[in-house]
């Protein structure tokens, strides 16, 4: 069984999404919130993963950097809009951008080719703006 989680905005663009990932054989976990999607990526590791978003509402950390933490196999896309493209510091552990109107399509081809290894996969997350330090005991 392969394990999808859905992050959109709207119900609307949640179906739709969940309808085409549904389709292609994935169990769908929709969320509406990056906290929700941070709840569930600790409690499943998905295999695929779309979010709306890269941040976190009121904190520092990285949506997508921490969801590509939890499922370290999991491809992770972005999807935006047609006229927006997220800035470079933002794509941590994103696989690959996405633009609406999303097909089935474009996410078995990045599916297909993180698999195969073939993915243009973005720089990891930088060590450098980790805001978590360990402790000192």
């Amino acid at each position: 069984m392969k394990y999808a989680l859905v992050l959109e905005n709207s119900t609307n663009t949640c179906n739709e999404t969940s309808r085409i990932l549904a389709s292609m054989g994935y169990l769908i976990t929709p969320v509406f919130s990056p906290k929700k999607a941070l709840h569930a990526a600790h409690m499943i590791q998905f295999d695929l993963i779309v979010t709306c978003t890269t941040t976190i509402p009121d904190d520092r950390r990285s949506l997508t950097g921490e969801l590509a933490r939890c499922s370290p196999d999991a491809t992770l896309i972005l999807l935006a809009e047609c006229d927006a493209m997220p800035a470079n510091d933002q794509l941590d552990g994103v696989n690959s951008v996405l633009y609406r109107p999303l097909t089935a399509e474009d996410i078995d081809s990045v599916v297909e080719s993180t698999l195969k290894g073939f993915a243009a996969h973005l720089p990891p997350p930088r060590t450098d703006r980790e805001r978590r330090r360990k402790s000192v005991d």
